[in-house]
């Protein structure tokens, strides 16, 4: 998981390094963003990288850039190697007090294949010595399972935190690299979804 967060950065880096060179000269419209056209909807018209850019971002987050998934990404990252039905993805990157966020989110065939990535990834965990590593909580008229996980930081076991639920076709993901997990739900819940 280190290495692809290292890659992303570099990702981000000559991204963002080349966004003033490169250009599509597409109109706001086409690009479904704007006033008129926020790109907030899961709707056949929506796309991953439509939805992976938050329109309206709680107070101190950052839009940083967004980047395509493809299948094999999404099958090694999210442990779906045996999931059919994966279109793609985009990852949404976001900045908030040093911390970086992400919002993964996956187009699927349909809903079941939707179901069967996120059952998938949660067997992936191990559980937990103590306390519950999957918790359902609510949130934008809908049910959201946090994950915990916890990597070592200066030689101490912390917790990091991620979200994953699904909208029709569409599963969402958001995670970061902080022990607060108000901060990651703070962001899953600014996706609307």
């Amino acid at each position: 998981m280190k290495k692809s967060m290292a890659l992303i950065s570099v990702f981000v880096a000559l991204m963002i390094a080349f966004s003033g060179c490169v250009g599509d000269n597409n109109s706001a419209d086409d690009n479904r963003t704007g006033q008129d056209n926020p790109g907030t909807g899961v709707s056949p018209d929506g796309t991953a990288a439509d939805i992976s850019e938050i329109e309206n971002l709680p107070a101190g987050f950052e839009y940083i850039g967004s980047l395509p998934l493809n299948e094999t990404d999404i099958k090694n990252d999210y442990n779906a190697e045996n999931v059919s039905g994966i279109i793609g993805g985009s990852e949404g990157m976001y900045k908030y007090n040093g911390s970086d966020f992400y919002l993964d989110v996956i187009e699927l065939e349909d809903a079941e294949a939707a179901n069967n990535l996120i059952s998938a990834y949660k067997s992936s965990f191990p559980p937990l010595q103590n306390g519950s590593r999957f918790v359902e909580e609510s949130f934008n008229g809908h049910s959201a399972v946090r994950i915990t996980d916890y990597i070592t930081s200066g030689g101490k076991s912390v917790p990091r935190y991620s979200y994953i639920w699904s909208n029709e076709n569409y599963v969402l993901v958001v995670f970061g690299n902080t022990a607060d997990s108000t901060q990651v739900r703070q962001l899953a819940e600014a996706t609307g979804y």
